[in-house]
């Protein structure tokens, strides 16, 4: 069952990210994706992850691991990605119910 990720209106544009890290953080190399606040995109899954850091789906304990049902062009180039990690206080999920 698909389900919509929303970018949340009040916090603008976001970056979705090949790795959980601060955007100040990346280099100019790594793949990103760059989402305008109010954007809606259908999901196939949302690892919130764990809050453990010892645990192997730990995102930085703030990030979601997002895999989305049509992958998305890095504005780097390249071969479109169907996983991406956004921070969470950016995203909605909704869930669609039958």
């Amino acid at each position: 069952m698909s389900n919509i990720l929303r970018i949340k209106e009040d916090v603008g544009d976001t970056t979705f990210k090949q790795a959980p890290k601060q955007v100040k953080d990346l280099k100019k190399s790594d793949l990103t994706y760059v989402a305008k606040a109010g954007d809606l995109f259908f999901v196939s899954g949302v690892d919130r992850g764990s809050r453990d850091s010892k645990s192997a789906n730990y995102y930085g304990g703030d990030h979601w691991k997002v895999t989305f049902e049509k992958p998305l062009q890095p504005r780097e180039g390249g071969t479109p990605i169907s996983t991406w990690f956004v921070y969470q206080g950016h995203a909605e999920e909704y869930r669609l119910v039958k």
